[in-house]
């Protein structure tokens, strides 16, 4: 499967996040929905989205008791949304408790496991968090909870993409923190790096196997975002 551009619509409104999705859904994209718009218009541009054809990745990173977990993932697929997030800190009977949610359905949404958030690194979780393991290791520790209870598809920064393909065959993966490379400025390529700490250009994670890649302010922050959703096309081979 060749990489998959997944356009993140981070506005809190709807008519905002429906200027994006107008802008570029001609184009070969899905659109990531998140905490920031979810609560205010979510399941309606979730329908919108819907209507132009294009998939929908909801990333609200679910992570509660299992019953809970298992309520949650019963109505996000009541959406009809094409892969949604819990987070793998929650253990393995919470990810039992997702499975439960989806099963039984003719056409379930691909559950993505959460494993280390991009804006996070060796020593936010050795000096914050007091976990002993470096990034990468954690990245593998959860995700192989979440493999061997039968998730097939992970959230990983582009770093971990190798490693994830050698040891989780068949899952998919979700890949974060990416960064085109401007060609510009070192102030201009920092201000694109923003807050992620783990990042890659498209072209890269997509040589690596990246099955999805997420892009976010690169392009809503693009003086032409449908160009820049080209050109990221373009890069990765879409």
């Amino acid at each position: 499967m060749a990489t998959k551009l997944i356009v993140v619509l981070d506005m809190p409104e709807f008519p905002e996040a429906k200027k994006m999705v107008d802008m570029v859904c001609g184009l070969d994209v899905l659109f990531k929905v998140g905490a920031t718009l979810y609560p205010a218009d979510g399941k309606r541009t979730i329908e919108y989205i819907k209507e132009k054809g294009r998939g929908v990745f909801l990333d609200l990173k679910f992570f509660d008791i299992p019953h809970q977990i298992k309520g949650a993932c019963e109505a996000v697929s009541k959406l009809g949304v094409d892969m949604f997030t819990i987070h793998l800190m929650g253990g393995r009977e919470m990810v039992r408790g997702a499975l439960d949610g989806i099963a039984g359905l003719s056409k379930p949404p691909l559950i993505l496991g959460v494993t280390v958030l991009t804006s996070m690194n060796d020593d936010i979780l050795k000096n914050e968090l007091h976990i002993d393991k470096t990034s990468a290791e954690m990245v593998e520790t959860l995700a192989e909870s979440g493999y061997s209870e039968g998730l097939r598809g992970f959230v990983c920064s582009p770093h971990e993409i190798a490693m994830m393909k050698r040891k989780f065959p068949g899952a998919k993966l979700v890949t974060p923190g990416i960064r085109p490379d401007t060609g510009g400025t070192d102030d201009r390529r920092e201000s694109l790096r923003d807050d992620q700490k783990r990042v890659m250009t498209p072209r890269m994670a997509a040589e690596l196997g990246a099955d999805y890649i997420v892009v976010g302010r690169p392009i809503s922050e693009a003086d032409d975002p449908a160009k820049m959703v080209e050109r990221i096309l373009n890069d990765i081979g879409g």
